[in-house]
């Protein structure tokens, strides 16, 4: 019997890019998609999506951590990508993913954030599960102005291109987090980017027994020190079990 190595990395195929992956398995047909930050990868700050791929593993649930196009491994420039091509990138990963598994959540993390909110709500069928870790709270409102000092250019591969600041989806965070029916949670900390916990606590839903926001004392954007990495791993894993069960 051939073993599989708990940990694959492979090419993942899609109609527009070539994005660079890691399967971590475990047994069964739940699987968690992580999909990563502005300017980060599937790895992520710290290690932070490969602890988070381990425990979920540990705790029997297969993780996907995989780098946009145009970030990390993936194929692609980095001033190729725009919030709509990461959104179509989730939609990918997600058709490959229903041919494999019978239960899925999302996770992502601040910009990754509001990619899987934006995804989920134009996927058909929605996953079963969204989970976000500091959410972008709004692509509006969020970089949607070319910083002062920065000259986007086609010929730049190391920042974002002209378009980054004018491809929006249709239906924006807020509006597109409000109108899903799926379990979800968010979890940032207090000291969180300026108004990222502000602006996505102000349309969160409030009573809605599908939805909980869970703010970390202390904690910032990325959870950098290990008592808060600790705590928002251990809270989404028990989590992501509850709703994948």
């Amino acid at each position: 019997m051939k073993r599989l190595f708990p940990e694959a990395p492979f090419i993942l195929r899609t109609p527009r890019a070539h994005l660079a992956a890691i399967l971590h398995r475990a047994p069964g047909q739940r699987l968690v998609v992580l999909c990563h930050g502005f300017t980060g990868t599937k790895t992520e700050s710290g290690r932070l999506f490969v602890q988070t791929a381990r425990a979920l593993q540990k705790a029997g649930i297969n993780a996907l951590r995989f780098d946009f196009m145009g970030s990390g491994d993936s194929s692609g420039d980095f001033n190729q990508m725009t919030p709509n091509t990461q959104i179509q990138d989730v939609l990918d990963v997600l058709a490959w993913a229903r041919r494999r598994y019978k239960r899925i959540a999302l996770l992502g993390l601040s910009f990754g954030g509001g990619t899987v909110i934006c995804a989920a709500h134009q996927a058909r069928p929605h996953p079963d599960a969204l989970l976000t870790w500091s959410s972008v709270p709004s692509f509006r409102w969020w970089r949607s102005e070319v910083p002062p000092g920065e000259k986007p250019s086609a010929h730049n591969p190391l920042l974002p291109g002209k378009r980054f600041y004018t491809a929006r989806p249709k239906v924006d965070v807020p509006e597109a987090y409000i109108a899903l029916d799926i379990p979800r949670l968010q979890i940032q900390g207090d000291q969180d980017i300026p108004e990222f916990r502000e602006r996505f606590t102000a349309y969160c839903p409030k009573n809605e027994p599908l939805v909980r926001h869970l703010v970390l004392p202390g904690a910032d954007h990325v959870f950098t020190t290990w008592e808060h990495r600790r705590r928002v791993i251990a809270e989404s894993v028990r989590w992501l079990k509850r709703q994948l069960a």
